[in-house]
This record gives C-alpha cells, structure tokens and sequence, in this order.
C-alpha cells in the first residue's frame, strides 16, 4: 500500500513541478515579449491600441501566471515532502522488524 503511495506521491511532484516551469515560462513571456504594430498580424501579447493599457493587461496576465505557478511549486513540495516521509516511516518499520520489535511507527508516543 505505501509503495504505491510513494509512486504516486512522487509522479504528482514531478507532474506539479512541470505545470510550474511551464506556467512561470507563460508569465515571463506575458511580461517581456511584448510589440504593438500597426499590422494586427505582428502584434505580440498587444490587447488594445494603447502601449500603457497593454502593460497593465501584460503585467496583471503575467502576475496571476506566477501566483499560478507558485502554487505548484509548493504542491509538488508537499507532494515530494509526503512521499519523502512515507519512505523514511517504511524503513524505521522495516527496520524495527527486522530487530524483532514491533513497528515504531504504528504506536502512539509517550505523554
């Protein structure tokens, strides 16, 4: 049961860490790559004719791309952190087994 569980909890990390690359590399290009032209075909992130009102589209698109991107990072952390915990418990357990003790990790602590 823990093995799957540290399966999946890893492939969730790795899947939550691309959705942060790829989603931080989207706001990046909202904030830098921008050109307004009068041939609506070269236009690039250019919204409205405005170059300011432009910036503030850009600039707020970028912001909630990095916001976005923040949360799955720290997703793909707890994810990693979990899996990371799962395997430290496995081996205490397998470890106490092995001495011929009951698991340690399946018992309450002291008060």
């Amino acid at each position: 049961m823990s093995n799957n569980a540290k399966k999946v909890l890893f492939c969730l990390a790795a899947v939550f860490f691309i959705a942060f690359g790829v989603v931080t590399y989207r706001g990046y290009d909202k904030m830098t790559k921008y050109y307004n032209s009068s041939h609506s075909s070269l236009n690039k992130n250019a919204y409205v004719e405005g170059d300011a009102y432009n910036f503030i589209i850009n600039g707020t698109y970028a912001t909630a791309y990095f916001v976005l991107g923040s949360g799955f990072l720290l997703t793909s952390a707890v994810c990693m952190t979990g899996g990371l915990l799962i395997t430290a418990i496995d081996g205490k357990n397998e470890k106490a087994a092995a001495e011929g003790r009951e698991a340690a990790g399946e018992e309450l602590p002291p008060l």
